[in-house]
């Protein structure tokens, strides 16, 4: 593994950020829209025909959307090859509460290119870039056992309610990114227009 120099900081570390897996050059960077169809393809390999279509749907238009503050999204590259994907769009709650929160959705990495911590580098990525922005929270609607490797928690999800009622609530967790305190009372939020979409939930 290539060493980072001491001085690298911000997005500086997304354009030189490099990795060697079994002789591959692994390059992390931020989307762009031209990444459109080299997405879909790990998308269509990575989900089943009937998530796969939902999902790109929701890739495309989350790269179209323009938003205040900012959809953010990163793909992993092997030798030049989009491999993995990621999204954080922000969330917009319906109170003034003085929290600032993002929804990571969604997230895929090839099936030829698992077991080899992409999925890792993009959510600590994403979590590392959020929190310089001075982001409190992350959400995520997902699988607790891989995503509670990265610290969330279905008790810091508690507090935020989800536009549209979940198919598997035991999905909805969050993690801190600030020293932030959350209070107890829920507090019920909008998403971005690719997002509010009932079946995404």
């Amino acid at each position: 593994m290539q060493r980072l120099p001491a001085s690298a900081t911000g997005m500086a570390v997304i354009t030189i950020f490099r990795l060697i897996f079994s002789s591959n050059l692994m390059n992390l960077r931020l989307t762009q829209k031209t990444d459109l169809d080299p997405i879909r393809k790990v998308i269509e390999t990575a989900f089943s025909d009937e998530e796969d279509k939902v999902i790109v749907n929701l890739v495309a238009d989350l790269l179209s959307e323009t938003t205040t503050p900012p959809i953010k999204s990163l793909v992993t590259e092997i030798d030049g090859e989009v491999v993995g994907y990621v999204s954080y769009s922000p969330i917009f709650s319906h109170r003034d509460a003085g929290i600032t929160g993002y929804i990571l959705a969604p997230l895929a990495v090839s099936p030829y290119h698992r077991k080899k911590g992409l999925g890792s580098k993009l959510i600590d990525e994403g979590k590392r870039m959020l929190s310089e922005d001075g982001i409190d929270i992350l959400l995520v609607y997902g699988d607790p056992n891989y995503y509670g490797r990265f610290g969330f928690r279905k008790e810091t999800a508690h507090s935020f309610v989800p536009p549209y009622p979940l198919r598997y609530p035991f999905g909805w967790l969050g993690v801190l990114l600030s020293d932030i305190v959350v209070g107890e009372i829920p507090m019920k939020f909008d998403c971005v227009t690719s997002l509010h979409k009932p079946e995404l939930w």
